[in-house]
């Protein structure tokens, strides 16, 4: 039997994110031949959910994937909280490493590569390291756990362990493959690949009569058909926190409808109160809105109705390291982004699709400028397809598990990569507030 790999993730594949980015990847890597063990922390919700866990098992065990979930009760908020789960976790990981014949761990994110680590110093395997980010910085703000200098340091130290340890190194940004290539965290690994978060081009169809739409076809209800019919669509997509300048961009979006009457706006999210009040608040009647939430897999249809997708992301030291998800699913589906923020790597991409609009800034005369240019835009199917045919080799679901499989097998084989340090990784060393470890 085949030497083993066991990916280890503290996002619950049972929630719609993890599922795309988790499930979809070790199923493909399986169907490519190599042998997938799936450890995850899943709410005691989810798990509750028969049919859910059903449907996510079928699809896993259908591609030869093994699943072990594990059950989490409330949140993760506090470290004590984070650390039983952690323990619970790495126990499970050594149980099943020794039974299956584990070689490699696949670790998503910081948690996992803890477990990985540990599995690495008590058994010997491999460990792949896919950190998703810069987790202690996403949590050195006011509040967070390394808010104090003091558990800063600590986390920074840990960080450096995680990232000298690994045998290899997936990173979804250029900016951050830069940064471990030229020694933020020691010494580089021997191998370092950038994969960014993927979406499945098969799955998402190129309209390219936009702003015609799909009238009376698919599962977006019959009355939001109605109500986007004709309309030139400007979409917000996700959750209202802080990961988005939520803010700005309804008030881009209240330009653009000033603008040209024949816009509507779209909001996607299952946290509709918050931006009906946020949405009156920024002066948008009712009749040029419209919210409606969406299950991630229903996605590929709902994105048929979309023209111009708002992506507007602060730019934080976390965000160096981060690609955001909807960006790859725009191309796919000849959505036009307009970008402001998250990093040079992500904005690159937007101005060489060359479909879309990247802002300077996020203030009064720019947001009347990309108002401006949605209002104005018209119909143009050749850029939307070029735009797709140029970020598909980076962002389809296909071209990264070709880089995943490429990366695992080299790891279970123990043959030393080639670091790209040269341009592909050209970038200024710790921007962003990300600082060296010493």
């Amino acid at each position: 039997m085949a030497a083993g790999v066991l990916y280890v993730s503290f996002d619950g594949v049972l929630q719609p994110l993890p599922f795309s980015q988790v499930v979809r990847v070790v199923a493909g890597l399986s169907r490519r031949g190599l042998r997938y063990h799936l450890l995850s922390v899943e709410r005691a919700e989810d798990l509750d959910d028969a049919k859910l866990r059903e449907a996510v098992h079928e699809t896993l065990r259908s591609a030869g994937v093994a699943w072990t979930p594990v059950r989490r009760a409330g949140t993760m908020g506090t470290p004590r909280r984070a650390a039983a789960i952690a323990r619970a976790v790495t126990t499970e990981a050594l149980a099943i490493a020794r039974r299956d014949d584990i070689a490699l761990v696949h670790a998503r994110g910081y948690q996992s590569a803890a477990v990985a680590y540990a599995l690495k110093k008590l058994l010997g395997l491999h460990f792949l390291f896919d950190p998703r980010g810069y987790w202690i910085e996403e949590r050195s703000g006011p509040g967070g756990w390394f808010s104090a200098p003091s558990s800063y340091a600590i986390g920074k130290f840990v960080e450096q362990k995680l990232f000298r340890a690994a045998d290899a190194v997936v990173t979804l940004t250029d900016l951050q493959a830069a940064d471990v290539a030229a020694g933020l965290f020691g010494p580089p690994p021997k191998l370092l690949e950038v994969i960014p978060t993927c979406a499945d081009y098969d799955a998402f169809r190129l309209r390219d009569d936009r702003p015609e739409k799909p009238l009376g076809v698919g599962r977006v209800p019959g009355a939001v058909q109605q109500r986007l019919a004709g309309k030139i669509v400007v979409g917000l997509v996700g959750a209202w926190n802080a990961t988005y300048f939520t803010k700005e961009s309804l008030a881009l979006a209240r330009r653009v409808a000033q603008s040209n009457a024949q816009t509507h706006v779209l909001v996607l999210s299952a946290q509709q109160r918050e931006y009906r009040t946020a949405l009156e608040s920024a002066g948008l009647s009712s009749e040029r809105y419209t919210l409606a939430s969406a299950d991630h897999w229903h996605m590929p249809e709902w994105l048929q109705w979309i023209d111009w997708g708002l992506l507007l992301v602060p730019e934080t030291a976390a965000n160096r390291a981060k690609m955001p998800t909807k960006l790859a699913e725009f191309f796919a589906a000849g959505v036009r982004p307009v970008f402001f923020g998250c990093n040079s790597d992500a904005a690159r991409w937007v101005e060489r699709a060359g479909s879309g609009h990247v802002l300077r800034s996020i203030d009064d005369s720019e947001l009347d400028r990309a108002a401006r240019t949605i209002a104005e835009s018209t119909a143009d199917g050749a850029r939307l397809r070029v735009a797709r045919e140029v970020t598909e080799p980076h962002f389809s679901l296909a071209s990264g598990l070709a880089r995943y499989h490429r990366t695992v097998e080299a790891c279970l084989a123990g043959t030393p990569g080639t670091l790209g340090t040269g341009s592909r990784f050209a970038g200024a060393l710790g921007a962003n507030g990300v600082s060296r470890v010493r």
